[in-house]
């Protein structure tokens, strides 16, 4: 486990605010590692995938006990408590490394998705995954909404790695205006492969990891991932989280603030949710 000081976290930060990610390596512990990936190997060998979501992989919900407990519901194949869910989200030396970025109010959904891509399985999409494009938040130039996030392998192009546009958290992209919504019906029923969804673009990234690494992203990004081209599976963990106490900016922000955002009211109607990009993203 490496330890970030504050020129690096410093340095992370404005990764994420002019990229839409950064990460940070290393920021599981081994043993913890290990113990998820067995963990996990366990879910998969119990619970069939549907084939509609096929290109995300799996869509598993792992609620902490805390969460679980005021749902009121029975679990399901795949959507249930696990006490791991709340040691996923509490790792202290993610809470260090947020703390150190400036991640201030971070508050967490308290679930982990499991999405995993099994040994030859096919590419995700592009998507970004921002639920609030009908509000200010949407034109925010600090994140909203967050993902932290690890793979339990080392990830390259041939077994799957995340692809990024960098900067189309904050930039409008051709995908904005094509993309169907993220993980819904309409994507998840494209067969063709050579669509616009799945195609490669000049301003896109790789993003290999090591199992381990943290990467944190803001919710705007438009990312996808290659298709393994191995037998193995690739897994990764995500757990959401809004940050920061909008329409107030971070402490630490000194750049300019739109004046959509500087007249909002703090008691704004936040509930409602809108996937498809709006004229908040030039």
């Amino acid at each position: 486990m490496t330890t970030l000081n504050m020129k690096g976290a410093l340095k992370k930060r404005n990764e994420l605010v002019k990229l839409g990610f950064t990460i940070v390596p290393s920021v599981m512990p081994k043993p913890f590692l290990n113990q998820l990936q067995i963990w996990s190997e366990d879910i998969f060998r119990r619970v069939t995938i549907d084939h509609k979501i096929r290109y995300q992989g799996s869509d598993i919900f792992v609620h902490t006990e805390r969460q679980w407990g005021a749902l009121n519901r029975a679990p399901e194949k795949n959507r249930f408590p696990d006490l791991l869910a709340e040691k996923i989200i509490d790792m202290p030396y993610q809470r260090e490394v947020c703390r150190l970025i400036g991640l201030e109010c971070l508050k967490s959904d308290d679930v982990v998705i499991i999405l995993s891509k099994p040994g030859y399985g096919p590419p995700l999409y592009w998507h970004q995954d921002f639920m609030k494009w009908n509000s200010p938040e949407a034109a925010a130039p600090w994140p909203t909404r967050i993902f932290l996030s690890y793979y339990l392998t080392d990830t390259s192009r041939k077994n799957g790695c995340l692809r990024v546009i960098p900067g189309t958290h904050r930039k409008r992209h051709q995908l904005h205006d094509i993309l169907p919504d993220a993980h819904g019906p309409e994507i998840q029923a494209i067969e063709d492969l050579s669509h616009p969804v799945f195609a490669d673009y000049p301003e896109a990234t790789d993003v290999p990891l090591k199992a381990g690494d943290l990467i944190i992203a803001d919710a705007r990004l438009i990312h996808a991932a290659w298709p393994n081209q191995t037998d193995q599976r690739r897994t990764l963990l995500l757990a959401w989280h809004d940050v920061f106490s909008f329409p107030n900016p971070p402490s630490w922000w000194t750049g300019d603030i739109p004046d959509v955002i500087k007249e909002t009211d703090a008691k704004y109607d936040r509930s409602e949710s809108l996937r498809t990009p709006t004229d908040y993203i030039k």
